[in-house]
């Protein structure tokens, strides 16, 4: 089978949760036979900050991404630098689809990212070929106060029409949990086959907690943190809501100076000029030492309380061992038991449950390893890929 999986910008190296959500899905196709291509509609800030200028990656044996860098493309992004969804890229890909149209008669089933290409490819299919919308959140949602001085209701409105039109001409869905599902059965009216794959992590990263690593040692040194000091870690791109959650972990740091956070990502690069404690170390993007700040951590949090889909960097600490604390919705759409696999709080309990966790050293270690079997188990990207797989068979018997 040939798969054509069609996205915004580069994925590969995955980098930020949609990337890993873009290559994670496809990623075990090749293994059942499948060739799959994926077209990229330019580029991303990370290959460009990398001066990753290839046309063409060859991920793996049958697995290609396919680049197609061109300024109508990235100028028609320049909006998302604001705050806004990325609502011309159809317009810009009805300019500029270099090799599209060979791509979508050559599939055998075309996979398209989020609502804003679907319009302008669903004019290019053949009516014989599936075209599958593969949703990350539910838009309407994610960007139902997106609260920018210029064309707000418009732009509400456009967000809303784009994806009530890919639902309503989209032959599946693949969404990432029930919740998901649900919305778009009871408030779009969707009628059709939906595939619900989590997002997950991958099974190479799935690892027992090191905090007596040599390089979690040396992140100690170099970030001037204490042998005995609590570590308490967040992560995430520079998102509105991790941002908005990034100033939240801010505020519990002003709460309790004896323990210190780390705040890794390009989240960071929102935070810079908000930086006003001292127990606080702010790393921007990680590439180097990535893993060792895992180990690093004492206790991993996620006062998440905006945003859509289900929580990728949740996950990630998982994989690792780490015990969470989380807001309830900060764990939608996953299936974990409080005080087994996690710590449910309201923020505003967030720094009481710090407290208590960092004082209970066997607590720790049993929750994490809990909520790693818990993500081998059911939340890898390699089982939720055979699953797409599987179930997409149907459609094309």
């Amino acid at each position: 089978m040939n798969v054509l999986q069609v996205v915004p910008y580069v994925s590969y190296p995955p980098r930020i949760g949609g990337d890993h959500r873009s290559h994670g899905l496809v990623k075990e196709f090749p293994s059942f036979g499948a060739t799959v291509y994926r077209f990229c509609q330019g580029g991303s800030p990370g290959m460009y900050k990398d001066r990753d200028f290839r046309r063409q990656v060859e991920i793996a044996d049958n697995y290609i991404e396919f680049r197609h860098l061109n300024l109508i493309h990235e100028s028609t992004k320049a909006l998302m630098l604001l705050g806004y969804p990325n609502i011309l890229a159809e317009y810009s890909l009805r300019l500029a689809s270099d090799g599209l149209q060979e791509r979508i008669e050559w599939a055998d089933m075309v996979i398209v990212r989020e609502p804003w290409q679907f319009r302008t490819v669903h004019k290019m299919m053949p009516d014989e070929i599936p075209i599958v919308l593969s949703s990350h959140n539910v838009e309407k949602e994610r960007f139902s106060e997106i609260q920018q001085p210029f064309f707000e209701e418009w732009t509400v409105e456009r967000v809303r029409m784009l994806e009530q039109f890919a639902v309503d001409h989209a032959d599946a869905i693949i969404t990432t949990s029930e919740r998901d599902s649900a919305i778009y059965r009871g408030e779009f009216g969707y009628t059709g086959p939906d595939i619900v794959a989590s997002n997950g992590t991958y099974e190479d990263v799935i690892r027992e907690h090191r905090p007596d690593s040599i390089a979690a040692r040396r992140l100690r040194r170099r970030y001037h943190i204490d042998e005995e000091a609590t570590i308490c870690l967040f992560m995430g791109s520079n998102y509105k809501p991790n941002v908005e959650a990034a100033e939240t972990v801010l505020k519990m740091a002003r709460e309790l100076p004896e323990v210190e956070f780390v705040i890794m990502g390009s989240v960071g690069n929102a935070l810079s000029n908000k930086l006003s404690c001292e127990n606080v170390t702010i790393t921007g993007y990680v590439k180097d030492d990535y893993e060792a700040h895992f180990d690093l951590a004492d206790i991993a949090l996620n006062p998440i309380s905006t945003g859509g889909g289900t929580n990728i960097k949740l996950i990630d600490y998982m994989a690792r061992s780490l015990p969470v604390i989380s807001t309830p919705f900060g764990m939608r759409g996953l299936e974990l038991s409080n005080r087994q696999d996690i710590i449910r709080s309201e923020v505003t309990d967030f720094a009481m449950r710090i407290e208590e966790l960092s004082k209970q050293d066997t607590v720790r270690q049993q929750i994490g390893n809990s909520s790693r079997r818990k993500a081998q188990e059911l939340y890898t990207w390699e089982e939720s890929s055979r699953r797409v797989w599987t179930e997409m068979q149907t459609l094309i018997e």
